[in-house]
């Protein structure tokens, strides 16, 4: 949904608790503290009287507009401008289009992505799964004067990958994508992801990388690229598929949001995560608001 058609269906602050209240509560208030039904509308107001505990409420109880101060006709349009900017949107940016100080719209961002997560209950990866690794981080060069002097002081020696957050990467063919960060890159962190998220029937196409060993003795089928030797695909196995999500994801990342703590790098991929499994879902927004509506 665009952001005309975002504005002309949520004009006012009615129209977003109407649609709210349709998706939680399917039009039957029915109270967050103590589940009964019974209440009465308070006058003027957007709130519930419970009959059963006698406290108010709203339907933004236990979701992420819970307590704000923001109308909901502006988080509607921030889910809206965040969800169709296929490469993510700086929180200045978003804060500009909003009309809202840096720190709200950062804030924003963060609450939104809370709601993207997919968790882990869902259905394992089948068919062909395409399993790569990246690294998050800036070069050692573009660090500040005052790393690169410490680095000096200390006689660091940081090389290869070791300034970089690692992040493991499962995509399943024609499907959806998990993305986790990972302390490190090796097989005690990256095996459990694999084992908790495809299924034992399907087919792991992933380069030679040492952390993939012993892969062929848990899953069907195991297809190992020799990168080295230039062996990039062999028939319908390779990874160019994930390879061209990290392009995305990296251009994103250093694009729009320059540089990206550690703390914060998961919610980070969780934005990407469910904006690329819902890639072809219409209905992308509505999905998205009804997870904020079933949050308790």
């Amino acid at each position: 949904m665009n952001i005309i058609e975002t504005i002309n269906r949520f004009p006012d602050q009615s129209s977003c608790i109407a649609y709210l209240e349709g998706l939680r509560w399917q039009n039957e208030p029915e109270c967050p503290y103590c589940n009964s039904k019974r209440s009465s509308k308070r006058h003027e107001t957007y709130r519930h009287q419970c009959h059963g505990c006698n406290r108010s409420y709203s339907v933004l109880v236990g979701t992420i507009f819970e307590s704000t101060k923001l109308p909901l006709t502006q988080w509607f349009l921030a889910i809206s401008l965040i969800l169709n900017a296929k490469k993510g949107l700086s929180a200045r940016q978003l804060s500009r289009d909003l009309g809202v100080n840096r720190k709200t719209g950062w804030y924003l961002q963060m609450r939104i992505r809370k709601a993207m997560q997919e968790g882990e209950d869902v259905s394992l990866f089948k068919g062909i799964v395409e399993i790569d690794e990246t690294y998050i981080g800036g070069k050692k060069a573009n660090h500040s004067k005052k790393k690169r002097q410490a680095r000096r002081d200390n006689k660091l020696q940081i090389t290869g990958y070791q300034d970089k957050q690692p992040v493991i990467g499962l995509l399943e063919r024609d499907g959806r994508i998990r993305l986790q960060v990972v302390d490190k890159a090796h097989g005690v962190t990256i095996k459990p992801i694999i084992e908790k998220t495809v299924s034992k029937d399907a087919t792991i196409v992933t380069d030679g990388f040492g952390g993939y060993a012993g892969l062929s003795k848990i899953f069907r089928e195991h297809q190992v690229l020799n990168k080295d030797k230039e062996q990039y695909a062999r028939g319908k196995y390779h990874t160019n598929t994930i390879e061209g999500f990290w392009t995305l994801l990296k251009r994103g990342i250093y694009g729009q949001y320059h540089k990206i703590s550690a703390r914060y790098l998961q919610s980070y991929l969780d934005e990407f995560t469910f904006k690329y499994n819902h890639r072809d879902n219409r209905l992308i927004f509505d999905v998205l608001i009804n997870k904020i509506a079933a949050v308790t």
